[in-house]
């Protein structure tokens, strides 16, 4: 699976001249905090010894009873762990067959509407729709039932990947689940306006379509911003139910697509008071070392996820800070991790540093009633036996 995707970014790689795209934040030192993220409270679950810390995917679930359960995927056993929300305890584990007529094979992802409709994201590009025995009742193919290995350039240019996590959640609509993907590789200019990376699915999984795609003015002209990572797209559906909020890794504006008239967008600034300009790569990462890749995305400010609070209607947005005097060979996780708040007219409020992305599993955020919860990964807890998360709550400034 690691060489195909490899595969997928070598062979969607343009030949062409490279431009560079400067993006400068045009009120950095300008924005007046009054409000920062104050600790609120730690909720740590007790883990089973087939279980580790950072799964891929976490979901806050409420039964029909209004329970809340804080579930996660067990990717090395195929199974989804539940635990109550307030008393800690694991309560049920939903495991999923590896082989076989119920296989879900290779999940990264998942959504629980409720116990028997239960959508598995399949790393093989397959939404399987299972119930809480395991047993599974539907499939749909995520890139027009294409062999996934014999001819990636077949789909590799029309469908958009998936590289699931808690902050790139599936967004529950009325009529539809939306499921966010991204581009891999260097994005060719002719296919900014035609590759849609999010996808509608009805419910019973007998059909879906793609739309929206990559604002023109950040990813057209054949700007390389270097693969995978930078081309992330985080979601947030908005307050209104109309349209989705979208946080692109090197804008600090954020993007607001129209549901209904998917072509119909605006975009708000959203930016750090301290964040700078923001540049793309002045050639091929083709014609760059993989080390010269990475020191670029450790050294520049990169966004990350857009989180909504209905509880005290602010925003949460991450950042991954400009780390310029990284030592040579420092990996992008040990970034520090920073939080913008605002209000829900993107009105700035203020911004925290948590600290190195090695400790702060941003990947794994969400919020509730208590605040925003964020995995926390304990040094002291050598043996990994909890999965922690720090709840934070924004406070005004003294």
């Amino acid at each position: 699976m690691k060489s195909l995707f490899f595969c997928l970014f070598s062979l969607v790689l343009v030949s062409c001249h490279i431009e560079q795209m400067n993006v400068p934040n045009e009120r950095k030192g300008s924005l007046k905090a009054t409000m920062g993220l104050d600790l609120a409270d730690t909720k740590s679950f007790l883990l089973d010894k087939e279980t580790a810390q950072k799964p891929l995917y976490a979901q806050l679930f409420r039964d029909s009873s209004g329970s809340r359960h804080f579930t996660f995927l067990n990717y090395y056993n195929n199974s989804i762990y539940f635990y109550d929300y307030d008393s800690l305890n694991n309560t049920r584990k939903i495991h999923f067959d590896k082989e076989g007529a119920n296989a879900i094979e290779m999940p990264i992802g998942y959504h629980i509407k409720n116990l028997d409709s239960i959508y598995m994201l399949s790393k093989l590009m397959k939404l399987l729709l299972a119930d809480k025995t395991g047993k599974v009742l539907a499939d749909l193919s995520l890139n027009g039932g294409n062999d996934l290995f014999s001819n990636p350039l077949l789909w590799g240019t029309r469908f958009p990947q998936y590289f699931s996590k808690t902050t790139i959640p599936f967004v529950e609509t009325k009529n539809e689940l939306l499921l966010t993907g991204q581009f891999t590789g260097e994005m060719p200019d002719s296919l900014v306006n035609k590759f849609g990376f999010m996808a509608h699915i009805d419910y019973q999984l007998d059909s879906i379509y793609f739309t929206h795609t990559y604002p023109t003015a950040l990813y057209g002209k054949n700007y390389n911003w270097g693969g995978r990572l930078p081309m992330e797209v985080f979601p947030q559906l908005h307050p209104d139910k109309k349209k989705v909020i979208y946080s692109f890794v090197p804008s600090h504006d954020l993007y607001l697509y129209d549901l209904e008239e998917p072509k119909k967008s605006e975009k708000v600034y959203a930016g750090s008071n301290f964040a700078g300009t923001i540049s793309s790569f002045d050639k091929e990462t083709n014609k760059m070392a993989p080390e010269e890749v990475v020191s670029e995305f450790v050294q520049g400010d990169r966004y990350c996820a857009i989180l909504h609070d209905p509880f005290r209607k602010v925003y949460y947005r991450f950042l991954r800070k400009a780390f310029p005097e990284a030592p040579e060979g420092t990996d992008w996780k040990e970034k520090d991790i920073g939080v913008i708040i605002m209000d829900e007219d993107f009105e700035y409020l203020g911004e925290t540093t948590l600290g190195g992305g090695d400790i702060w599993h941003w990947e794994n955020s969400f919020v509730t009633e208590e605040g925003l919860n964020i995995e926390y990964i304990d040094k002291d807890d050598i043996d990994e036996e909890y999965l922690t998360l720090k709840i934070f709550v924004p406070k005004k400034l003294n």
